[in-house]
């Protein structure tokens, strides 16, 4: 595993969430969907909610990438590719409901490009737990 890999799979799960996050929002903007939640408190629970998600898998996510590089198996570094792009993509999945369901404001739009932007901090996460090019020890 190396770094240049790392960031190339991180940079393919980052323009994912991304993608996901600005078509998202051109479906709010263009009407093609109602508004399902109009009530704020539901709006910002909501809101509460799937960001604790977001923030609270990002250790987890990051030891569990470290475990499979200290499991010794070469393959590992195939796995550790493919959890890296879902890691930093999730991003998006967890910004999807939240603009889909409660988008009709600028504010609860500029929200939901947050929780997708997250993929971002997943992003430099990775780069700063997961250096290339030496094993880890637990």
């Amino acid at each position: 595993m190396t770094r240049t890999s790392l960031v190339i799979t991180g940079l393919v799960g980052v323009a994912g969430a991304v993608g996901l996050t600005a078509v998202c929002m051109l479906v709010v903007i263009w009407g093609w969907l109602p508004v399902f939640l109009d009530n704020p408190l539901l709006t910002w629970s909501l809101f509460s909610l799937l960001l604790f998600f977001s923030l609270a898998e990002i250790p987890v996510m990051v030891y569990a990438m470290r475990r499979m590089a200290a499991g010794g198996n070469p393959r590992a570094k195939y796995l550790i590719w493919l959890t890296n792009t879902g890691y930093t993509f999730f991003a998006g999945i967890y910004a999807m409901p939240f603009i889909l369901l409660a988008g009709s404001a600028p504010l609860p739009l500029a929200a939901g490009a947050l929780l997708g932007l997250l993929a971002l901090v997943r992003f430099i996460s990775t780069l700063i737990f997961l250096p290339g090019d030496k094993p880890y020890e637990l």
